[in-house]
């Protein structure tokens, strides 16, 4: 698991607990995004999700909703549709949650995580929208297991500046770090988050860069956003030169008398081609622009700094 960085995005999780909330304030006060409890178990609204999720997101503060699940009393796809009603009509910004934790102990990790699957399937299949999962860091260590590590993590873990590593997932999208924040416009406690920048831009910026074939896995983070997806050659990290030269703001081409690509009307020799695409090298590239380089091996980042 990574730290807390000051590139993080500020984010809050709410519910009927934190009671009338002025979200222009805590707009102005720095939050970008907000997760907001929708439903628990089959029958649960949250009487304050319709108010805040309109009031947050004419602030503009970015969304994201969350089911409190039971997984120790009811069946994944009856939650899942109680969820899938409750939300149905709202603009979700970021994948909606499915939140495990407290009495769902109760079921052993070998019948959990295929619960906990079974309604993160089955919410996508009913929203067409992408899921999440939130849980404490102890219970993501003891509790859950693959394969719920291809879907985004966030955790919870109070005073630490890095959460406690578990075996399921190497790294955090969301970072719930504290229970009592305190955050103008919110008469009281209010959870505290931390947000990855590139998660933040993925879902709140549409039209962020994709990866250009399956090949492509490497995520190529510059000043702190996600810039475009390479793949590891050879022991060596490359990336497609016009997804990285439209990421930059900077002209690449590639000419063909010369059979060479140019990076900021410069020749860069590294580069292989596949199909129909160039990809030249991270770091000569990098190193042509003047910018520093680092290789996250954990997480699979490149990380950019010009």
């Amino acid at each position: 698991m990574q730290a807390k960085s000051a590139s993080n995005v500020k984010a809050i999780d709410v519910s009927h607990h934190q009671g009338v909330i002025d979200w222009k304030k805590v707009r102005a006060a720095g939050v970008l995004a907000a997760f907001i409890k929708a439903s628990e178990g089959t029958s649960f609204k949250d009487d304050k999700f319709a108010t805040n999720a309109n009031a947050a997101a004419a602030a503009g503060i970015k969304t994201g909703f969350y089911h409190y699940a039971h997984p120790e009393s009811n069946d994944a796809k009856s939650e899942a549709a109680h969820f899938a009603n409750t939300i149905k009509g709202f603009k979700s910004d970021f994948p909606h949650v499915l939140d495990v934790e407290g009495d769902a102990e109760q079921l052993s990790t070998s019948k959990l995580t295929p619960w906990c699957v079974d309604w993160l399937t089955e919410v996508q299949r009913l929203t067409g929208h992408p899921t999440m999962l939130y849980t404490g860091a102890s219970f993501a260590k003891t509790e859950l297991t693959q394969p719920l590590g291809q879907w985004p993590l966030w955790v919870a873990h109070y005073n630490v500046d890095k959460p406690m590593d578990n075996p399921t997932w190497n790294e955090w999208a969301v970072f719930q770090y504290s229970d009592d924040g305190r955050v103008d416009g919110i008469g009281g406690d209010v959870d505290m988050d931390a947000m990855e920048q590139a998660f933040y831009d993925l879902y709140a910026n549409p039209g962020q860069p994709q990866p250009q074939s399956p090949e492509d896995t490497i995520k190529i983070v510059v000043n702190d956003k996600l810039a475009a997806y390479g793949r590891i050659v050879d022991g060596s990290t490359y990336v497609p030169l016009r997804q990285l030269g439209e990421s930059l703001g900077v002209p690449v081409y590639w000419d063909s008398a010369t059979s060479t690509p140019y990076v900021n009307g410069q020749p860069v020799k590294n580069y292989k081609l596949f199909g129909d695409r160039t990809y030249i090298g991270i770091r000569a590239s990098a190193e042509l622009l003047g910018a520093k380089v680092s290789w996250d091996s954990v997480n699979q980042k490149v990380y950019i700094y010009m």
